[in-house]
């Protein structure tokens, strides 16, 4: 694997723990109502940060698609 695709897969991994991190965040303050309903005003970027992990698995899928057009006879 190329040292810019090991670059990629550790960013996606950031991404991903980062993500795991935020959910366990919000299910501790589950029951801090308020906490909540502050965090709702912020919904959007909720929906931009999913978009990123579509956009990296999207990049993953042609890069994929790219080099294994490259290799011969597999």
């Amino acid at each position: 694997m190329s040292r810019l695709r090991v670059g990629f897969y550790f960013l996606f991994a950031l991404y991903q723990v980062g993500t795991l991190v935020f959910t366990i965040f919000m299910e501790s303050k589950k029951d801090d109502l308020n906490f909540l309903f502050t965090t709702f005003n912020y919904i959007s970027y909720f929906k931009y940060g999913a978009l990123v992990g579509v956009l990296f698995l999207i990049f993953d899928f042609f890069w994929t698609r790219a080099e294994s057009k490259k290799k011969p006879g597999l």
